[in-house]
């Protein structure tokens, strides 16, 4: 049996994982705005937390404490930087079909990545990361009904989310 591939965030909660020293559990948030809670700072003595809060400030995980547990997420260059490194697929828009046709639709708009934009961004990544590709088409339409009505640019976000769906997960 080949061994699985990592998809989506998995990379990233394992590098989460190792900033807490193993101490925990790491989920992804779904109902928070946060990407992903830990029990962590139960776990840790005070001294432990502290530094394991450190490592998460200077590593780009913004966080904060609600009833023990961490909602942990990531700061604009961090996420700025995960944006950026999403390429897309050769020959998507030649490609037929509905999403390919939005996409190209999407492309013609002028995009940006603002600071103001990464509480979208963050939901929009969570959908990503669950596979929730038609709920994450969705909101690129809205999206784009709202850049289109305010004369703002697009996410820039959107279109290499939408081109890099996540193939297949494995458990974290």
């Amino acid at each position: 049996r080949p061994p699985r591939r990592m998809a989506g965030l998995d990379a990233d909660a394992l590098n989460l994982k190792a900033l807490l020293a193993g101490q925990g559990f790491v989920r992804r948030a779904k109902k928070s705005r946060a990407l992903y809670i830990t029990d962590a700072p139960r776990r840790m003595g005070p001294a432990a937390w502290e530094g394991a809060r450190t490592r998460l400030n200077l590593a780009g995980y913004p966080h904060e404490l609600k009833n023990g547990l961490a909602c942990i997420s990531w700061d604009y260059p961090r996420s700025l930087a995960f944006s950026q490194a999403l390429l897309a697929p050769e020959g998507w828009a030649e490609r037929e079909g509905s999403l390919s046709g939005f996409c190209r639709i999407l492309a013609r708009h002028p995009g940006a990545f603002t600071q103001e934009m990464l509480p979208g961004f963050l939901h929009c990544l969570g959908l990503w990361d669950r596979g929730e590709e038609n709920s994450l088409r969705r909101a690129a339409e809205v999206a784009l009904a709202d850049a289109l009505r305010k004369s703002l640019p697009l996410p820039a976000y959107l279109l290499p989310l939408l081109l890099n769906p996540v193939e297949r997960r494995a458990p974290c």
